[in-house]
């Protein structure tokens, strides 16, 4: 949207056969005329945990602003903004349990300070007349009328809990789970796992020859297994693969080795056949 508004030129980082971003194809897009470098920091559809910290470090050599979207990352690692120097850091409230329609962006006090406000509204407004505005510092001119209260009260108390259950109590569960999900999956003929990447958050995409994505998905759901299945708003990446669409399975700190035996055992008995009903 913004290349159509502006005329700017859009230019996608390369990923390799697992889906790891190729760090020198990276650097060699960058130049005196890139403005701004947006980075996933967990792929959603491949889990693939992106290197942000070199990837900023490179874009700030260039004189880019650098946005880190975390909505996959953060409930499943710890992040630190500071240590990764980002310029803004994006996230939505219901990757962390939260509400939906409440988020996070986090903006370097030196950005927002020359930022101008993007809309209107009450409570940014420090003085106003008919010839002039004079707008509150930020954050707050940012935060154009009454704010999404009940939500961003629920987005609290989900951080809450997950700072008492520790992130990376979360991460150690969620790291076994995956293990344990990746190889189990690996033995069911004609299962192929799409993103292999060393450094993966709890996210598991894959197919099955033979089955439509949405026929598994149907079939799981009527025995009450919960994936998602399409291209996950990202449609480019599916591509790269060959594919148009994948299941993904998103392991969570509730989620058990259990609950991994019955997607897997579902995924056998209909490989092997044993599913009535679908067609």
């Amino acid at each position: 949207m913004l290349c159509a508004e502006t005329g700017a030129r859009l230019r996608v980082a390369p990923v390799d056969d697992s889906g790891q971003v190729l760090l020198d194809e990276y650097e060699k897009l960058l130049g005196p005329k890139t403005r701004l470098v947006s980075i996933a920091h967990v792929s959603n559809a491949l889990g693939t945990i992106v290197p942000v910290n070199a990837m900023v470090e490179a874009a700030h050599r260039h004189g880019a602003r650098v946005l880190v979207d975390g909505a996959q990352a953060v409930s499943h690692m710890r992040v630190d903004v500071q240590a990764i120097n980002c310029d803004f850091y994006v996230f939505s409230g219901h990757k962390v349990f939260a509400p939906t329609g409440i988020g996070v962006v986090f903006g370097k006090s030196e950005v927002l300070d020359n930022m101008p406000p993007w809309q209107g509204g009450g409570n940014m407004i420090q003085d106003v007349t008919f010839e002039k505005t004079l707008y509150q510092p930020p954050p707050q001119q940012f935060e154009a009328g009454t704010g999404n209260i009940a939500d961003a009260v629920g987005l609290g108390a989900a951080i809450d809990y997950l700072d008492r259950v520790g992130i990376a109590n979360v991460s150690r569960h969620e790291h076994m789970l995956l293990t344990y999900a990746t190889g189990a999956l690996q033995r069911i003929p004609g299962l192929h796992i799409i993103g292999t990447a060393k450094e993966k958050a709890g996210v598991l995409s894959f197919i099955m020859d033979g089955f439509r994505t949405e026929e598994i998905g149907d079939y799981l759901n009527r025995k009450g297994i919960a994936v998602r299945g399409g291209h996950h708003c990202a449609q480019p990446i599916l591509c790269r693969f060959g594919v148009e669409s994948t299941l993904r399975a998103t392991l969570a700190l509730y989620n058990t080795c259990e609950e991994i035996d019955l997607l897997v055992a579902a995924l056998w008995d209909l490989r092997q056949g044993h599913n009535p009903g679908l067609t």
